[in-house]
C-alpha cells in the first residue's frame, strides 16, 4: 500500500467521484462510491477502525479513528466529491505528475488535502499515543452541491448523541485499546467522540481560513405560452420575460447589495445568475425559461432571509405581462463561517504551520466550505490545506508537489501536538 503523499493522491484521482448533480446522466465516475470504497480498504490495511454514515442513496460519509491518549478528539474533515470533468484539457482520472505538479480532477479540490491527511495519519498511528488527542478523519459526500454530508455528520454532535445516533446508542462500544485496529466504528461511537476542534481541508495555500461567506442557490422559472414562431403575438415569450428578471438580479447586485457595508474578512454580499435554459425549438415561442440564482452571504446573514429578500424584491419589480414567475425552494444553502468563535483555534493552526517555515496568516474568503456546517454544531472550526483556489475546478487542475509535502508535515505536527511556543 503506497504511503508517499504523491502516490496517495494519484490513487485518489484515479477513483472518480464527480458530484452526481454535476455529471451527465449515466456517466462514469458519478458519485463518491469509488473513493469511499478506496478509503475503506485503506483504513483496513492501516489497521484503523472505520465506519460509514449513509447520507443519500449510494452516498456515505466515511470515518476513521486514530486513537490518542488524552481522551479528547480532533476532527479532520475533507470532502470526497469533485466538480465535472467537462472541458478538461488534461486527463481527469490518471493523476499525471509533471514539472513538480500533480494533474487531474480533484488534485487541488480537494484530494490533495485528503492525501496529505492520510499520509500524516499513517505516520501518527505508528507512534506511541502519548499526550495527543484522538484524530477522527471524516470524508464527507456532497460538498460541491449542498453540504448534506457535513450537515449529517454535524447532527451527530448536536445535543444528546443518543437521540441522534439511533437505537444502537444504548449499546455504545468502548474505544479499542491503543494499537488495536480493525472493525467498524458505529454511529453512536462517532457521536460520542464529539470533537473539541475541527480542521476542514480546502485549498488555502496553507493560510488559515477563519471566516467565509455563506450561500443560497435556487432556481426561478418563468411560465409563458407557446405559439408558432411565425405568429409570436399569439404566445407569451418566457425568454423575453426571464431576460427582464435576469437584469433585475444584476441590478439588485449592483445597487442594493453593493450599497451595504462589506464584511471585513469576506467582502461584500453578491447575487448573480449562473445558468439560463429555455425554449423547445427554433420555430416555437418558448413557454418556459429557467435560471439558477447564486446568492453569496456575509457571515452575519442567513440564507433564509437572503432568499426571502430577493424573491420578494423580484415579485415587486418584475413586469412580466402574461408570463408568471415561480421561485423554487433553495437546493443549496449554508450560513457563513464567523471568525469570532474560531479565531483562537485558527491562530493555533497558523502557529503550527509556521513551524515548517510557511508564513501562514489568518484570512477570510468569499467562497463557502463544510466548516460552516460543523461550526454550527458549536465546534470551533477553521480551514487549512495545500494548493490554491485559483486551480480548483479548472480545465487543467493541478497541485504543486511541494505544497502536498508541506501539508502532510503540517497535519502530522497538528496531530502530534507540535510545540509552537
Amino acid at each position: 500500500m503506497p504511503r508517499n503523499v504523491v502516490e496517495l493522491l494519484c490513487d485518489l484521482i484515479a477513483s472518480p467521484s464527480v458530484n452526481p448533480r454535476l455529471a451527465p446522466p449515466g456517466s462514469v465516475g458519478a458519485g463518491e462510491q469509488q473513493v469511499t470504497d478506496w478509503l475503506c480498504r485503506f483504513a483496513a490495511d492501516a489497521g484503523w477502525r472505520w465506519g460509514l454514515q449513509p447520507v443519500e442513496p449510494g452516498r456515505s460519509n466515511f470515518f476513521a479513528l486514530v486513537p490518542g491518549g488524552r481522551g479528547d478528539t480532533l476532527l479532520w474533515e475533507v470532502h470526497q466529491d469533485t466538480v465535472s470533468v467537462q472541458g478538461m484539457t488534461v486527463e481527469p482520472f490518471q493523476g499525471k505528475v509533471r514539472d513538480g505538479r500533480v494533474y487531474g480532477r480533484g488534485a487541488c479540490d480537494v484530494k490533495g488535502s485528503m492525501a496529505a491527511m492520510l499520509a500524516a495519519l499513517v505516520r501518527t498511528s505508528a507512534l506511541p499515543v502519548a499526550e495527543r488527542p484522538n484524530i477522527l478523519l471524516a470524508c464527507s459526500v456532497n460538498e460541491e452541491c449542498g453540504f448534506s454530508g457535513a450537515r449529517a455528520m454535524a447532527e451527530l454532535w448536536r445535543g444528546d448523541h443518543a437521540s441522534v445516533a439511533g437505537p444502537e446508542a444504548s449499546e455504545m462500544p468502548a474505544l479499542a485499546p491503543p494499537g488495536e485496529g480493525g472493525g467498524e466504528l458505529s454511529l453512536s461511537e462517532i457521536a460520542a467522540l464529539r470533537p473539541s476542534f475541527a480542521l476542514v481541508a480546502e485549498p488555502t495555500e496553507l493560510h488559515v481560513v477563519v471566516a467565509h461567506r455563506g450561500v443560497a442557490r435556487w432556481q426561478c422559472t418563468v411560465h409563458g405560452r407557446a405559439a408558432h414562431s411565425s405568429r409570436p403575438e399569439e404566445g407569451a415569450n418566457a425568454i423575453y420575460a426571464m431576460a427582464g428578471v435576469v437584469r433585475l438580479i444584476e441590478q439588485f447586485h449592483r445597487e442594493t447589495l453593493a450599497a451595504r457595508p462589506a464584511d471585513p474578512w469576506c467582502g461584500a454580499s453578491t447575487a448573480c445568475v449562473t445558468t439560463f435554459h429555455g425554449g423547445t425549438g427554433p420555430n416555437t415561442i418558448p413557454d418556459l425559461a429557467v435560471v439558477d440564482v447564486d446568492r453569496r452571504l456575509c457571515p452575519d446573514e442567513t440564507p433564509e432571509a437572503a432568499y426571502r429578500e430577493l424573491v420578494t424584491w423580484l415579485d415587486e419589480q418584475a413586469a412580466l405581462g402574461e408570463c408568471r414567475l415561480e421561485h423554487h425552494a433553495p437546493w443549496m444553502q449554508s450560513r457563513g463561517l464567523h471568525f469570532a468563535a474560531n479565531r483562537e483555534w485558527a491562530e493555533h493552526l497558523a502557529a503550527v504551520t509556521r513551524t515548517v517555515g510557511v508564513d501562514s496568516r489568518l484570512i477570510g474568503v468569499p467562497y463557502g466550505t463544510n466548516a460552516a456546517s460543523i461550526a454550527a454544531a458549536g465546534i470551533p472550526t477553521a480551514v487549512l490545506g495545500p494548493g490554491s483556489i485559483a486551480q480548483a475546478h479548472t480545465v487543467d487542475e493541478w497541485i504543486a508537489v511541494d505544497q502536498l509535502e508541506l501539508a502532510a508535515e503540517i497535519y502530522y505536527r497538528i496531530a502530534c501536538g507540535a510545540d509552537v511556543a
